[in-house]
């Protein structure tokens, strides 16, 4: 084998390996962006335990034919930068599509080409409604309290019993001492 396809297929592994890790993975469109606002998107998604790799599109799709992206070719064609999330994927997403408000205000998912998720292939719509999600400490505090409602209404009903009974009783008793 010549050495250009064993380094190409080494990129192609790493890729799939990154795929295997990723919570989500977005295909971003990166004309437009000069190189030290991408190296400071770098630096940023690296701290959201991400990665932003520019790299061939052939090998890409290579790397994603056993997926639902293989039917999606599309979005593997032009200038691509694919974003790997690893940790939470709504922060990642929050931050990819606010730098695609910065890029095209009018049209801020102009810029994503979809994404690919548990699975799924993302439309650029599903990635700018994950991104619209609140945090996940607040949706789990929402979860916590939705929850929660029913065993308190259940417990304000049990403790309402013995409160009513003792309510009568003074009620009797006030009426007989009269």
């Amino acid at each position: 084998m010549r050495k250009a396809w064993v380094l190409k297929a080494e990129l192609v592994d790493g890729y799939k390996d990154r795929i295997g890790r990723s919570n989500l993975v977005i295909f971003f469109n990166y004309s437009g962006i000069d190189a030290s606002p991408l190296t400071k998107l770098r630096a940023e998604l690296k701290s959201m335990n991400a990665e932003l790799l520019v790299g061939k599109n052939t090998l890409f799709y290579r790397a994603f034919m056993q997926t639902p992206v293989a039917d999606h070719r599309e979005v593997l064609v032009g200038p691509t930068a694919l974003v790997f999330a690893y940790g939470d994927p709504v922060v990642v997403a929050k931050k990819v599509f606010e730098v695609s408000k910065e890029l095209n205000k009018e049209n801020p998912i102009a810029s994503i080409k979809g994404g690919f998720m548990s699975g799924k292939f993302l439309k650029p719509q599903d990635i700018q409604a994950l991104a619209e999600l609140p945090p996940r400490e607040v949706l789990i505090s929402k979860l916590m309290g939705t929850l929660q409602a029913p065993l308190m209404n259940f417990i304000m009903a049990l403790k309402s019993i013995p409160q009513k009974l003792v309510l009568t009783l003074k009620a009797i008793e006030e009426k007989k001492s009269q």
